[in-house]
């Protein structure tokens, strides 16, 4: 099964755990083609809570990690940007802190990609490799590998990293893992080529 312009978030998670687009696609148990926003051509696509609904059952972790994380405290409400104590310029706190996240570790960034000749971006999601430092992406017409300093060039702009762990002592039951307390997560291996 080919990436679709819908299915980019399932193949940058499976693309991470080493599976299928196909067989992720099976296990969220939809391929996410229905169109139910009276738009022609705009699909339902996916969510990252259904992937990783997936990947938790075996037994991993996904934590969300935001480029740069703001506070709102009601809709509509201000905005503030988070900054981080102990390093040395604003700047620096949120480039560094998330840097150190995608460093030696695999996961999926999630963000926006203005597609050529269109005006409004539409989400994507690449997989991240950090042992490389390099970014898989799914689409057309662009290089499957680069760098994350050319984001940019390529278009996208990632807002979080999901980043993707092996979760030691998990205990499946009939309904899929049973998370002891004591769980340490591992590293997952780099994505294949």
């Amino acid at each position: 099964m080919k990436n679709t312009g819908w299915t980019c978030l399932p193949w940058a998670f499976a693309k991470v755990i080493d599976r299928s687009l196909p067989w992720l696609i099976d296990q969220i148990g939809h391929d996410g083609s229905d169109e139910p926003y009276m738009l022609p051509g705009v699909h339902s696509g996916f969510h990252q809570q259904e992937c990783i609904e997936v990947l938790q059952k075996l037994g991993y972790a996904c934590t969300p990690i935001e480029v740069v994380p703001q506070i709102q405290p009601y809709a509509g409400g201000p905005v503030r940007q988070i900054w981080f104590p102990g390093l040395s310029t604003q700047e620096q706190r949120n480039d560094d802190r998330f840097a150190q996240h995608l460093k030696g570790t695999v996961g999926v960034l999630t963000g926006l990609v203005l597609p050529g000749g269109q005006q409004l971006a539409i989400g994507h999601a690449v997989a991240w490799c950090g042992k490389r430092r390099l970014i898989f992406d799914s689409r057309k017409n662009i290089p499957t590998v680069y760098p994350l300093s050319m984001c940019g060039t390529y278009g996208f702009t990632p807002n979080t990293y999901w980043k993707v762990q092996r979760i030691h002592n998990v205990r499946t039951t009939k309904n899929g893992p049973l998370n002891s307390s004591a769980a340490i997560p591992e590293e997952v291996q780099s994505p294949p080529d």
